[in-house]
């Protein structure tokens, strides 16, 4: 292979590599700063608006054991076009993600006004997602990155649901599901949820206790 092919080969990997960790470089037209976040968005923001999502998603955090005094994120916000194509991964039917090294939370299509984001199964609040991508890196921080694959899914999912108090599927449609024998990766965070909140329930809240269990 030719050195010109290299280089060429080179920069192809680096503008589809580079920008999912910094996601930043897909030059999101609009920021700003809201509650300690740096909100990154496609269309303009709404100040007020993201100050509420931001505040509500940050007092849900710091109800966590594993919260530190201030857990400040990039937030990207897209219109689930392109850009969340490109940083989503094969995750395209998420309703966010977080990246484990910079911990920036990608959203998909979102209202923040409304503080609302839509699903297959019907709504769900823009500050219960950010606040359960926050809390995926409260579990990074307090019990290592390796916890991302050594603990189990429904650990993991189910306590982010938990600290966001919701769940992507209310408890009617959960229990619809279950009757009619039927599996979903929201059903499994919802069962997730209610493990851990019945475990933390048996051992008085302690955290730390319940991944070291499992």
């Amino acid at each position: 292979m030719s050195w010109r092919r290299q280089v060429a080969w080179v920069f192809v990997a680096a503008l589809i590599v580079i920008p999912t960790f910094h996601p930043a470089l897909l030059a999101f037209p609009y920021a700003a700063r809201s509650n300690g976040d740096t909100i990154y968005a496609e269309r303009q923001i709404d100040q007020a608006a993201i100050d509420r999502v931001t505040t509500r998603a940050n007092k849900l955090v710091a109800a966590s054991p594993l919260a530190a005094p201030a857990e400040p994120r990039k937030v990207f916000l897209t219109e689930g076009g392109w850009r969340w194509l490109w940083l989503a991964a094969n995750q395209y039917s998420s309703l966010a993600i977080t990246r484990p090294l910079s911990e920036a939370i990608v959203v998909n299509h979102s209202d923040p006004g409304a503080d609302r984001m839509n699903s297959a199964f019907g709504t769900r609040s823009l500050s219960s997602i950010i606040a359960h991508e926050k809390c995926h890196g409260l579990e990074r921080r307090a019990f290592g990155l390796w916890s991302d694959w050594s603990k189990p899914t429904w650990l993991r999912e189910g306590y982010c649901d938990h600290v966001a108090q919701e769940s992507t599927l209310s408890d009617a449609q959960a229990r619809q599901l279950q009757q009619a024998g039927k599996k979903s990766r929201a059903l499994a965070y919802w069962e997730g949820r209610k493990k851990v909140e019945a475990e933390l329930a048996a051992d008085q809240g302690n955290v730390t206790a319940l991944f070291d269990a499992h």
